[in-house]
């Protein structure tokens, strides 16, 4: 792994929730036994502008959430009193919007698997550059809606000093991870949005892609002039509808591609006036 500077002292503090303000920097916790690889993880990515505390192990890291929900946790596998799977599984149930990357040594496929079923975000195998880890954490800080800074701290604090305040704080395009690196999908391309499980479809006029965030992280991020909630596990651009439909008993709306999508009754008011007015 390559040599990097010993981590300098943070003053810890509660962070807000991802996308609440575009200027707030990202508080990331590297949890890990090791503390030769989690000293100068921990020193490498305070030098590209975010704030981070260190836990070598759960116990550490219950510490650092009594003080403030992290942004992020980057998360090792393997440790002597409780494992990452086991963390991975308390810190979904405690915030389901937190992002989580987590590092292992182990090659078996199974262990990435149950990783990601238990919600972790992404995965990464030791060894890796530690370049390779930032962009994973700015990949997975994309999708949360939070801020990866680009450049170091001193280069953030200068652009906080000349950079306007964005125009909306709402979600503007998605990051789709793919087996040869993301896809950009902007949020004026979808059509309709649908649940499916914990994880959400988006569908545009091409196709369709898969992303892990809920229904409820959706609606707090996506503009609802431009993307109106139709049914508890529906999404739908209001451009994009071509008629309004009876099917037996059900509202739907038939859209230009040709996909019906039912209405849910507590939003059939609240529908029917956006659409007609």
């Amino acid at each position: 792994m390559t040599s990097l500077a010993n981590p300098r002292p943070v003053n810890p503090h509660p962070v807000s929730p991802p996308g609440a303000n575009p200027h707030i920097v990202p508080h990331i916790v590297v949890v890990d036994d090791e503390e030769d690889l989690r000293e100068p993880v921990a020193a490498y990515l305070r030098e590209q502008g975010m704030d981070v505390d260190e836990a070598g192990g759960g116990a550490d890291l219950d510490t650092i959430l009594g003080r403030g929900m992290p942004t992020l946790v980057v998360l090792d596998v393997t440790m002597p009193d409780e494992d990452g799977f086991s963390i991975a599984r308390r810190l979904r149930a405690l915030n389901p919007t937190i992002g989580i990357v987590m590092l292992t040594a182990r090659r078996d496929v199974i262990d990435r698997v149950v990783g990601l079923e238990l919600g972790a975000d992404d995965y990464i195998m030791k060894p890796f550059e530690p370049r390779e880890l930032l962009a994973r954490i700015r990949s997975v800080l994309r999708r949360l809606g939070a801020t990866a800074p680009s450049g170091t701290a001193d280069e953030a604090a200068g652009d906080a000093e000349t950079t306007p305040p964005l125009r909306s704080t709402y979600q503007e395009e998605f990051w789709i991870p793919t087996s040869r690196g993301e896809i950009r999908v902007p949020v004026d391309t979808i059509e309709w949005i649908e649940a499916a499980k914990d994880y959400a479809l988006l569908h545009t006029p091409e196709r369709s892609h898969m992303i892990r965030i809920t229904m409820a992280a959706l609606e707090q991020g996506l503009d609802p002039a431009h993307m109106i909630r139709v049914h508890r596990s529906a999404f739908v651009r209001p451009e994009s509808v071509l008629r309004i439909s009876a099917i037996g008993r059900h509202m739907v709306l038939e859209l230009k591609s040709g996909a019906v999508v039912r209405v849910g009754p507590r939003h059939w008011g609240e529908v029917r006036h956006r659409l007609k007015a």
